[in-house]
């Protein structure tokens, strides 16, 4: 407790009923959650009887093991974990009681697909909407509590009334057939249980505080949630940020924090606004952006440390300068010992911007890793593995006997799948049965094909009883990859075998550390005292189900984020809740950050909104060093636009800057200037053997086929440069601005003797 804040201590105090923590960014949230933890268990509150949830089984380890640290063994009693993983273990516990069996499966989004792309070719809609569209209203309706079908709001609004009649009831009935519900059913039946006589009542008094983290992204099912699970008690702690709500497109309700006290009207509200990871100008930026928007809770982050280096504002020509802009940057910085790579992200706006970075990234000697990219339980071979275990624990799996029955291939394609389908449908089978019965003669397959599915059969047969004779998950996972010819389809592969094997190696050592982790006598640590009857045996699975409700549940969030000695790149919204020594912000421009697309699910005032929010979480992941860069070109969809910069730019003050980016109102338009040919006529003439061009301020690089030097750059005394034949040098002294501006260099590496300073045009410079 001592050293804790006042605010923070008066958090952790708080006794009973609802409180609610407005903690800022970089405020020491999570160490707020776990001394409150501990407070409670001190206070004599047991630990059965909390339930703290966060949004990533990432923070609910980190949670955990804070945790344990300060409180020992009694955190194994607790209740922690991600809303997904929490509403699972509720539903193996109580789910019997709204007729979910408790051996139930998870399906992901990519098993989700695969459903709806065969329910989409039975109705014959193949070829009217996707599966990525009905995928996408199935999630907007669940988080909302909606029905898919009569919902007209969303993806689609009303425009697949008529196709979604038809597939919505198609894909209920496929996963009740295979025992399975998806991500956004997890919550939705959570609920449902909440409203069973029996069941309840029971789950409103089963905890006795209930503690929810980024109260800001839940959405109206969640919030549903935790209010029913805290009817009773009324204990229910949230801690969030609105400044940081930033996931309404996947259904998030910022509401349910800023009105919070319309449900709770006697709660208790404190602020954090004490920052522990930035300085007071990257601070002092932040506040000024998000301190524009209107429905927000009013706070201001401040800081005991001190002002920090300026931030850094790089304008570039086009996106391929942007990068290079960026690359050269980040060499010199860690060549001068100002930082090591793994201590540097570069942010985005859009997945599409990290190209053209990784290229130069790797120009200048850097291994950029972008965080994002296919997951690994996403790989192909790794959810084909995990597809023949989904069968093994579940012969209805439909799903996964279409994905493996034919990979590596068997020669069963979609014409003996068809009549295999058909048959399965006729008798009321799921495939893997109606294939054990085409192999014994029955159905209208020719034999070719059904001594192919007798195979197949035999194979799965032979699997189960590794399964059923004692064999580990290590063990079980390389007898499918053995069995199945898999290893040897893999190996044969070319180009990318080697790293497909590692992968598949890589999820036996996932297997083989769950393994570990199972009691050795089969029984399972109690959580509570016998008389509550409520063992961790009663509601987590074991074995091979336990396994792929693991991961199953990892999210995207739940990754590697990128640490280490390699440059970090993603997307600003997987960067929330991380913080760097360095942050590259790219793409400062308006149209792309902020994104002026319009959404159907939000206002262009409330996107606006949002946006402004996702500015405010970008700048505040920086701990010392901001450098905002943006382009005045860029190519979309093949097509070079002029770019205009972010207006975001505009709220920051300009104190902030090393240079001052020129305010929007101030620049000229693009509509103002000469014609083309006229402004040509009047550029300076340049040395035969140096070809660079560029059209006034705007830089444009023909230096040669890889290497382009930026022209046009403003520079200050101090400014650390770069000269195409004089090397590096330390700006001394800077008359005008733009293509006018002088500046006088010191050139270290020069001969003294033969004059190591040299005035010249800020146009034959790069930012070093």
């Amino acid at each position: 407790m001592s050293g804790l804040n006042p605010e923070q201590r008066a958090a952790v105090e708080h006794g009973d009923g609802p409180l609610l923590v407005l903690a800022g960014a970089g405020t020491g949230k999570t160490r707020v959650l776990v001394h409150r933890i501990a407070r409670l268990l001190d206070s004599g509150v047991a630990p059965w009887e909390i339930l703290a949830v966060t949004f990533t089984n990432k923070a609910a380890r980190e949670m955990r093991e804070r945790l344990v640290a300060l409180c020992g063994s009694a955190v194994q009693q607790m209740w922690i974990g991600n809303f997904h993983s929490t509403c699972a273990r509720l539903l193996r516990r109580w789910g019997a009681a709204i007729g979910l069996p408790r051996d139930f499966l998870i399906f992901d989004d990519d098993d989700q697909a695969k459903i709806l792309n065969s329910i989409l070719k039975e109705c014959g809609f193949e070829n009217e909407l996707s599966a990525r569209t009905v995928a996408a209203r199935l999630d907007y309706a669940k988080n909302r509590g909606l029905d898919p079908i009569t919902a007209n709001t969303g993806p689609g609004g009303d425009t697949y009334q008529r196709e979604l009649e038809q597939i919505i009831p198609r894909y209920r009935e496929r996963l009740a057939r295979e025992k399975a519900v998806d991500f956004g059913d997890l919550i939705l039946k959570v609920n449902e249980l909440c409203r069973d006589p029996e069941a309840g009542p029971r789950l409103t008094t089963r905890y006795r505080h209930v503690l929810v983290d980024e109260f800001q992204d839940t959405n109206l099912v969640q919030y549903e949630l935790v209010r029913h699970l805290s009817t009773a008690t009324r204990n229910l702690t949230v801690v969030g940020d609105d400044d940081q709500s930033i996931y309404a497109w996947r259904g998030a309700e910022p509401r349910n924090l800023l009105d919070f006290d319309r449900d709770f009207p006697d709660v208790v509200e404190i602020k954090l606004e004490q920052n522990y990871r930035s300085t007071s100008t990257i601070l002092d930026a932040a506040n000024a952006v998000i301190g524009k928007n209107l429905d927000r809770r009013g706070k201001a982050l401040w800081t005991e440390a001190g002002g920090g280096d300026p931030l850094e504002y790089l304008p570039c020509g086009d996106d391929r300068g942007e990068a290079e802009t960026v690359a050269r940057t980040l060499r010199g910085l860690v060549d001068d010992g100002a930082c090591s790579p793994g201590d540097v992200c570069i942010l985005y706006r859009t997945n599409a911007q990290s190209r053209p970075l990784e290229e130069q990234l790797r120009r200048f000697r850097f291994e950029p890793k972008v965080v994002g990219a296919t997951a690994f339980f996403d790989r192909r071979e790794v959810k084909d593995a995990i597809a023949y275990l989904r069968l093994l624990a579940n012969p209805d799996a439909d799903s996964a006997f279409e994905r493996v029955v034919n990979v590596p291939p068997r020669g069963i394609g979609g014409v003996t799948l068809d009549k295999l389908r058909e048959h399965a449908s006729a008798s009321g089978q799921g495939l893997l049965a109606a294939a054990r019965a085409v192999a014994k003669g029955h159905g209208n397959l020719g034999p070719a094909p059904r001594k192919k599915l007798a195979a197949f059969v035999q194979l799965i047969d032979g699997l189960c009883a590794v399964r059923d004779g004692g064999a580990s998950l290590a063990e079980l996972l390389i007898q499918v990859v053995e069995r199945s010819g898999y290893r040897e389809y893999v190996e044969s592969a070319d180009g990318d075998g080697p790293d497909r094997m590692r992968n598949l190696a890589e999820l036996v050592n996932v297997a083989s550390d769950y393994d570990a982790e199972q009691p050795a006598d089969g029984t399972a640590t109690p959580t509570a005292p016998p008389d509550l009857d409520e063992t961790l045996d009663d509601d987590a699975p074991r074995g091979l189900s336990g396994f792929l409700e693991r991961i199953a549940l990892v999210g995207a969030a739940d990754g590697d984020d990128g640490r280490g000695e390699t440059v970090t790149l993603m997307t600003i919204h997987m960067a929330k809740g991380l913080e760097f020594d360095t942050v590259f912000l790219c793409g400062m421009e308006d149209g792309l950050f902020p994104s002026l697309r319009p959404r159907e699910e939000m206002d262009e005032q409330t996107a606006l909104e949002e946006e402004r929010r996702l500015a405010y979480v970008a700048l505040t992941r920086a701990k010392r060093r901001l450098y905002i860069t943006n382009a005045r070109l860029r190519r979309v969809w093949g097509e070079i636009k002029q770019q205009t910069p972010s207006r975001f730019l505009d709220d920051i003050p300009p104190k902030c800057f090393a240079i001052a980016p020129r305010r929007r109102a101030e620049a000229p338009s693009f509509a103002s200037r000469p014609p083309m040919m006229a402004r040509r006529a009047a550029r300076p003439a340049f040395d035969e053997h140096d070809q660079r061009t560029w059209d006034d301020d705007v830089p444009v690089f023909r230096a040669d086929d890889d290497l382009r030097v930026e022209a046009g750059g403003v520079f200050a005394p101090g400014a650390r440069v770069r000269h195409r034949s004089f090397g590096r040098g330390r700006v001394v002294a800077a008359t005008g601005a733009g293509m006018l501006q002088r500046v006088t260099v010191e050139f270290p590496d020069l001969d003294p003797a033969q004059g190591s300073t040299k005035t010249i045009d800020a146009r034959w410079l790069t930012q070093d």
